[in-house]
């Protein structure tokens, strides 16, 4: 088939009726969906959101209290960095008997959030997108039509893919949406060779939920001090300055302090603090699906599961260190100067932390988006027919089902405490580094373009 006819038709042409209607059951699917979040987080007797407990913070921000101590209707405490609950002061939520004035109703303020988090996945999906086909070794990708199928395929597929992972996020009101926006933005960066964007977006997702801190390895591996420098300004801002700023120096150290506290030393096991057990760190009470998590309940299946005994935490750590370390020989073994294999070594980075975090909620792989564009975009470099293939397509389609599985009543209810999402996002890992292993004769390095390299 000739340019021009692929133009007018296939990857390059615009979308059919079938494919248009798609798209409108799509939308309306995510404002249903919005509608039902909507109730079921302001309008029920018991609000079915984790949101609430960062407009609770944000109020104790903008009245001089203490954000770690004040609690939702739920009984749950704020479990981030103050960055966060700084961030979301416009939409602050008071305590009943508190004064409301000046704030939003809370209805309003979880419309707002659950618009934010759509759009925030929307433009991550785009900007990753975008990267990939600037920097494509096709002309007819660097100048293909917006809004034409292969434009759609890119931005529409890695959000269905992810569909289930990201309802369980927008259902619960979660952060993680923003920090999925943020790794498509380091994505990107790092296809045009902005190290210092790249390392900034990491470092102002690792200021809002500290563990994505663990990405700056991919800066140490290949000795990125710009990402490093990106890092720690972003770091600076939103860990010191920004809170400051906001809520004064004092009151700025005793948050981040009480964090340390209450969050992350229990959590490392340096401290005995019992406050976040109920929410967050007990392994009966939290959806964990870490390896730690996933080794106490298949030990223990259909039991109660103790807390993890301490050959399950050497156990945890050392499948989480043999991870990491198989991840970088790969790399190591298939660099090339390439902005898919910077991509496919940073989205395997961002799924195998998953796991590594001792407390890791199924809804945090929703931020393995930009993987699964760049898994695309590998497979679509090529060839402009747009395929799949069935052994990255059975991948793809076993990691959306089994975040449905996990939220289906018994006997399926089972595979939640198993891990089985774990064990999906792992399939979705290997997949990453076999794709790593054959780019250099489906891409090869010759053929990026000198415009993006430096």
């Amino acid at each position: 088939m000739t340019d021009e006819a692929l133009n007018t038709t296939g990857a390059f042409g615009y979308l059919n009726r079938i494919e248009r209607i798609g798209l409108v059951i799509l939308l309306l699917g995510v404002v249903i969906f919005g509608a039902v979040t909507e109730v079921r987080s302001a309008f029920l007797k018991r609000r079915m959101t984790d949101v609430d407990t960062y407009f609770r913070a944000a109020w104790a921000i903008r009245v001089h209290k203490d954000p770690y101590n004040v609690t939702d209707t739920n009984g749950w405490h704020y479990n981030y960095p103050p960055l966060l609950a700084v961030a979301l002061w416009p939409l602050a939520d008071a305590p009943t008997g508190q004064s409301r004035a000046g704030l939003l109703p809370y209805a309003v303020s979880v419309g707002i959030w659950y618009v934010i988090s759509v759009v925030v996945i929307w433009l991550g999906a785009c900007f990753i997108a975008h990267a990939f086909e600037k920097s494509s070794s096709d002309p007819m990708v660097q100048t293909q039509k917006r809004f034409c199928r292969r434009w759609w395929g890119l931005r529409i597929l890695p959000i269905l893919v992810c569909l289930p992972a990201l309802g369980r996020a927008l259902a619960r009101g979660q952060i993680n949406c923003v920090l999925l926006m943020l790794f498509c933005l380091a994505g990107a960066a790092l296809t045009y060779r902005k190290q210092i964007a790249a390392g900034f977006w990491l470092g102002l997702a690792a200021a809002i939920k500290v563990f994505p801190a663990f990405l700056l390895l991919y800066a140490v591996w290949r000795l990125r001090f710009r990402m490093l420098v990106g890092a720690a300004a972003a770091l600076l801002l939103g860990v010191i300055v920004i809170p400051a700023l906001v809520m004064g120096p004092h009151h700025a150290y005793t948050g981040e302090s009480r964090f340390m506290q209450v969050v992350i030393e229990p959590a490392l096991g340096l401290d005995h603090n019992t406050s976040r057990d109920r929410e967050l760190l007990d392994i009966n009470k939290t959806d964990s699906n870490s390896f730690e998590a996933m080794i106490d309940h298949t030990v223990h299946f259909g039991e109660h599961a103790p807390p993890p005994a301490t050959w399950m935490k050497i156990a945890h750590w050392s499948i989480s260190a043999v991870c990491v370390l198989i991840t970088l020989l790969v790399e190591v073994k298939t660099r090339q100067h390439n902005p898919l294999h910077r991509n496919l070594f940073l989205g395997a980075l961002i799924t195998i932390m998953m796991p590594i975090v001792p407390i890791c909620h199924p809804h945090y792989y929703c931020m393995v988006l930009p993987l699964v564009t760049t898994l695309l975009a590998v497979k679509w470099e090529k060839d402009r027919k747009l395929p799949i293939g069935w052994p990255l397509g059975l991948v793809l389609l076993f990691f959306a089902a089994s975040h449905i599985l996990t939220v289906l009543p018994p006997p399926f209810y089972i595979l939640r405490g198993l891990g089985l999402v774990t064990y999906a996002a792992l399939v979705l890992w290997g997949a990453a580094l076999v794709m790593m292993w054959k780019l250099p004769r489906l891409v090869p390095a010759a053929a990026v373009l000198p415009a993006i390299q430096g």
